[in-house]
């Protein structure tokens, strides 16, 4: 249930891509088929993504000879949407619908822990003092 704008060339099986809008802008497609897997090391960015401004499923696209964009796989981490945007793959943001945001804020309530903040401390501060 993720809209994107890609086309339908030869979808795996157990995939579709309807066409639902389009306009001077481009195209949005309804892809269906897709699996959105939660990791415990990325519940950090599953966190920050829900409390950013416009929470976010990442769709990641591969282009091959100029067609248009395929989806590949989707994703709920602002890190891994990172990693494949940093070498050139086509990363779209899409809004997560309510009842994915909902199963991804119950994984982020049970795998999250914010790392205590700590204060550095310095064990050279009286040599510090001592050369100016």
């Amino acid at each position: 249930m993720i809209a994107a704008v890609a086309g339908q060339r030869g979808l795996p099986q157990g995939r579709s891509a309807v066409p639902i809008h389009e306009d001077e802008r481009g195209r949005q497609i309804l892809c269906r088929g897709y699996r959105l897997s939660l990791h415990r090391d990325d519940a950090e960015s599953y966190y920050c993504n829900l409390m950013g401004e416009r929470p976010s499923l990442f769709v990641v696209c591969r282009e091959e000879d100029g067609e248009r964009p395929e989806p590949a796989l989707v994703t709920a981490s602002y890190g891994e949407a990172a990693s494949y945007s940093e070498v050139d793959e086509n990363v779209y943001a899409v809004p997560i619908p309510p009842e994915i945001y909902l199963w991804i804020e119950a994984y982020v309530l049970e795998h999250y822990v914010p790392e205590k903040r700590r204060k550095r401390k310095r064990d050279d501060w009286k040599q510090d003092e001592s050369r100016r």
